[in-house]
């Protein structure tokens, strides 16, 4: 039985794997490489096991490293979401919050949802960071983000320690130039072949749905693209590059920004909105007012994923 590991090795162990050489690591512990090896040897040692390989020049974790570092980057990530959460005057700190935002999210929406934080009785500095939900999530997963706001609920398959609470969910319309509608020769939905479609990523729930429904109207279309970024495709609506779908509930938005209007409601077809977080040993209490705040709606239960 492995008993008093010295941290400090663990941690030398942990900078060399992260940095990929004992050399660069050397530098930002602000050691010399023969130290940080001679450490990382006693840890070996210590262990029982190599952490490390040499294939050519290139030093490489062993599949015994592999497994003390995934042990490693949570430690250490508890270690630094601690730190960050207790820094400063104790009575009186400043809460960092690092909000990831989906590119397919209306900005609109997101600076209405995080309003309670920037309210909030405690002193909160916000970080917004947007981007694809897989990469997000990742950065969820190491406590470099405290929360993500999504439009796709998480996938088990992925086994992510997160909570996945769903929000809001918004009925979907068509929008499309306001002369197009004075020249459609058909009512809705008939209309909207009339004119080229642009559409979500395929892989968005909201592209299936729609897709589907289409299919159940027997509408023969003609696609102009698919976008994964809300905010683009309404810019090439605008241009009239074709007809796109929206929220319902940003319609007096998308319609004043882009110069465009409602063509018609997609029947039985919505858009949920979450809110991701992370199960955290340390509670951040801004991010917990919001969950609160955003979930007072939903009577069910948020379970882990």
């Amino acid at each position: 039985m492995i008993t008093n590991i010295n941290y400090n090795h663990f941690y030398y162990f942990w900078m060399v794997s992260r940095e990929g050489s004992i050399a660069k690591a050397s530098k930002s512990l602000y050691l010399t490489p023969q130290t940080v090896s001679a450490q990382i040897s006693c840890l070996e040692e210590r262990l029982g096991n190599k952490l490390f390989e040499r294939q050519g020049r290139q030093l490489v974790l062993t599949d015994f490293g592999k497994i003390t570092k995934k042990y490693a980057d949570d430690i250490f990530s508890l270690a630094e979401e601690w730190l960050e959460t207790t820094s400063g005057n104790h009575g009186d700190y400043a809460q960092n919050v690092k909000v990831g935002i989906s590119d397919a999210l209306p900005k609109s929406l997101v600076s209405k949802w995080l309003a309670p934080v920037l309210q909030s009785k405690h002193k909160v500095n916000i970080t917004c960071i947007d981007g694809g939900q897989q990469e997000l999530l990742a950065q969820l997963a190491i406590h470099k983000l405290d929360m993500v706001f999504a439009d796709i609920p998480t996938d088990t398959q992925y086994h992510l320690k997160v909570y996945c609470h769903e929000i809001e969910k918004s009925e979907i319309g068509f929008f499309g130039k306001e002369e197009w509608l004075k020249r459609f020769t058909q009512p809705f939905p008939q209309c909207v072949t009339e004119e080229k479609l642009l559409l979500p990523g395929k892989q968005s729930p909201m592209n299936r749905a729609i897709e589907y429904w289409l299919a159940d109207k027997q509408l023969q279309v003609t696609i102009a693209g698919h976008v994964d970024d809300s905010a683009l495709m309404k810019a090439f609506g605008n241009r009239g590059f074709g007809i796109f779908p929206a929220p319902l509930m940003v319609k007096s938005e998308v319609e004043r920004n882009y110069n465009v209007k409602m063509i018609g409601k997609i029947e039985n077809v919505f858009q949920s909105y979450y809110l991701i977080t992370p199960e955290r040993k340390i509670a951040n209490a801004a991010v917990n007012e919001l969950v609160a705040h955003l979930t007072s709606k939903n009577k069910q239960e948020d379970v882990p994923t």
